[in-house]
């Protein structure tokens, strides 16, 4: 093989390699487990219709892989404990806003969360939804 050849296949090698190892901070990850969640500070908003207050500015700090601490605006601080099956994201009874039917998990970045709760509710106004953004 001439040099030339040489030189090409190795460029060709190291910038498919460098594209695999390319790591972006918004790109879709398969599964929200607790271990991602595990000393992550969250901000957003939690929107339902069916709320006193449509749209409520909420954070979440989840503390360990099954307990953590939500701020509802304009309410006192609620501890809470969480499990996650799966696309479920399932909150304590008393977590105020939280408790009750299991969130579905729509997408999971390093950086972003979207849960629904009661997505195919014919009752479009119990459809809750909370977007967060990770708090460096």
């Amino acid at each position: 093989m001439k040099t030339k050849e040489i030189l090409g296949i190795l460029m060709l090698f190291l910038c498919t390699f460098c594209f695999i190892n390319c790591d972006d901070d918004n790109e879709q990850t398969n599964e929200l487990t607790p271990e991602a969640l595990y000393q992550t500070s969250w901000r957003g908003i939690g929107h339902c219709e069916a709320w006193t207050v449509q749209n409520m500015g909420v954070g979440m700090q989840f503390v360990d892989t099954q307990k953590g601490k939500v701020n509802w605006e304009g309410y006192d601080e609620i501890d809470i404990t969480y499990t996650i099956e799966g696309k479920y994201i399932t909150f304590n009874s008393n977590a105020l806003y939280l408790g009750g039917a299991p969130w579905i998990i729509k997408s999971y970045t390093q950086k972003h969360i979207t849960i629904i709760q009661n997505e195919i509710s014919p009752d479009k106004e119990k459809v809750a939804t909370i977007e967060l953004e990770k708090i460096d």
